[in-house]
């Protein structure tokens, strides 16, 4: 074995061993300090692209459980508030049956009537949460927004929407059909057969006697239909008014379609109208009289007093307090749908509510099976590591003192 004082081998191999344990043991302690076996790029290329992509899912199922508590909350308020709407309806009910009993006074019961109708419209106008109210009208004081789209995953078009349950309506009592009723409402009753096929130029008559309504049908986007002829509009003879109104309806709307038009309409020229889910649009209102309405077909000339109906359309006239009875059931059913869909709705968003927690959780515990580090493992390699550091110092030192044996030989 030869000695040399120029290349040291042995301290070489010590330095070597050295820096590479220095290496190993530094790398540990960033693994030990951050907990992470994968911290970067540079440790594992494609397991960190794969965790940072989990990591990006996690924080967007993050936004998305803020998104459905958000929309659960709304949902909530609606449901309190139809709630509500519906213990009212059953107080109504029960005081329109009872105004029918002779010798109950028909004032008072309609003014107990009428503070039902305005706690109906309060519970709904005030089912708001942070601007959004899905029982309102649009413009309603404090409603910034009457419909909700709720981002309910992390997918792009993963979205749910909410629309407000009162339709085109300008209130909760219009809605629901009870526009301007009272206890001893008469009215007029009209079903369909599958035979109805509504068309421009159609109208309905109705009439208390005095004053008298056309509500013509028109098709989006045509000229304003005229009066039927034999209708002349304004003062009329009785000394009552004659009214036109046009009910648009589009070129290719379903029958019911074109009805729901047209209870609009009615609403909003004070009747009382309502269609069962049987499909039976029941009108008073306006004391309106038991003759004089009809539903005619395009072309037919107007008559008072008429009652003959298009085909496919049947006529029932109902008594004082009949009409009356049968609209505030009807609102009743329809109060029970919009309930039953804003129930159906929090069902969905509380599934997925916990469907994304349960996700982020499998996330959580995926990315950090992927990245996490042992620390039990990088422990008993941090006491090894530290050991073979010592020991290759002390190598190193023992391999640099050889060449000093050297001076031995020139004593």
């Amino acid at each position: 074995m030869s000695m040399s004082i120029n290349t040291n081998v042995g301290a070489l191999a010590a330095l070597d061993s050295l820096n590479s344990t220095s290496e190993a043991l530094n790398n540990t302690q960033n693994v030990v300090a951050s907990g992470l076996l994968v911290g970067s790029a540079s440790d594992n290329p494609a397991v960190y692209s794969i965790s940072q992509t989990m990591q990006a899912n996690i924080s967007g199922l993050t936004a998305v459980q803020d998104n459905l508590s958000f929309g659960n909350s709304v949902l909530g308020v609606a449901a309190a508030a139809g709630s509500q709407i519906s213990s009212q309806l059953a107080t109504l009910q029960n005081t329109v049956t009872q105004a029918q009993q002779t010798g109950i006074s028909s004032a008072t019961m309609n003014t107990q009537i009428g503070n039902i109708l305005k706690n109906i419209d309060n519970f709904a106008n005030n089912a708001t949460f942070n601007g959004v109210n899905l029982l309102a009208a649009s413009g309603t004081t404090g409603v910034s927004t009457t419909s909700m789209v709720i981002q309910d995953t992390i997918n792009a078009g993963g979205q749910l929407t909410v629309s407000n349950q009162i339709g085109a309506s300008t209130s909760m009592t219009q809605a629901l059909g009870l526009t301007n009723l009272t206890a001893a409402a008469g009215g007029q009753q009209f079903s369909f057969s599958s035979s109805y096929a509504p068309a421009a130029g159609d109208y309905l008559q109705l009439s208390n006697g005095t004053n008298n309504w056309v509500f013509e049908f028109q098709t989006t986007g045509a000229t304003p239909v005229a009066a039927p002829s034999g209708y002349t509009l304004g003062t009329n003879a009785g000394g009552g008014t004659n009214s036109l109104t046009n009910v648009i309806m589009g070129t290719s709307t379903s029958p019911m379609a074109a009805v729901g038009a047209l209870i609009s309409a009615l609403q909003q020229n004070g009747f009382a109208a309502s269609l069962s889910n049987s499909g039976n649009l029941t009108i008073a209102g306006n004391n309106l009289a038991s003759a004089g309405s009809a539903w005619e077909k395009t072309g037919t000339a107007y008559a008072a007093g008429s009652a003959t109906n298009e085909a496919g359309v049947t006529q029932t006239a109902l008594g004082a307090g009949q009409a009356a009875i049968t609209i505030v059931q009807d609102a009743v059913s329809s109060m029970n749908g919009i309930a039953a869909t804003i129930g159906a709705t929090q069902q969905e968003v509380t599934g997925m509510m916990n469907f994304s927690s349960s996700l982020s959780t499998s996330l959580t515990t995926g990315s950090g099976a992927l990245i996490d580090a042992n620390m039990a493992s990088e422990s008993a390699q941090l006491n090894s590591l530290q050991t073979k550091q010592q020991l290759a110092i002390r190598t190193l030192s023992i391999a640099n003192a050889q060449p000093q044996v050297l001076l031995n030989l020139f004593q």
